[in-house]
């Protein structure tokens, strides 16, 4: 597999562990110091892998995120950077849904022969709440 689609790979990887708040699956996709941004719009910042996995967690609401179009430069064999445009569909526990459009400007990092995710930052580009049943 090439360095391209192993990072698409491990992106993937990634948001299918933080939807199912598979922390152990997590901590095979992002470096120990990781460091996520997701602005005022989402939960903030969080560094570090440990507070990483409780924040994913703990997380109140059901959610579903999308990373597609990826454009992805590679900076030097054991590093790159990647913008992907985001759709993420969030139902919290009163029932409210949220849908939320952005997107990622990632750093990623080859350790050990795989390619794991160094920072994760989301820019909103729109967001929009709607009332809702509860969650059943």
């Amino acid at each position: 597999m090439d360095d391209i689609e192993a990072i698409k790979q491990v992106q993937a990887r990634f948001l299918r562990a933080a939807d199912t708040r598979d922390t152990n699956l997590i901590r095979t996709t992002v470096i120990d110091d990781f460091y996520c941004d997701t602005g005022s719009g989402g939960r903030g910042e969080t560094s570090g892998i440990e507070d990483f996995c409780i924040r994913i967690s703990t997380t109140p609401a059901l959610a579903v995120h999308h990373a597609l179009m990826p454009e992805i430069e590679l900076t030097s064999p054991t590093t790159a950077k990647g913008i992907w445009a985001v759709h993420m569909f969030a139902k919290t526990a009163d029932g409210s849904a949220i849908n939320g459009f952005g997107h990622y400007n990632n750093t990623y990092e080859k350790v050990g022969g795989s390619w794991r995710l160094t920072t994760l930052r989301l820019t909103w580009l729109h967001r929009e709440s709607q009332p809702g049943q509860p969650v059943a």
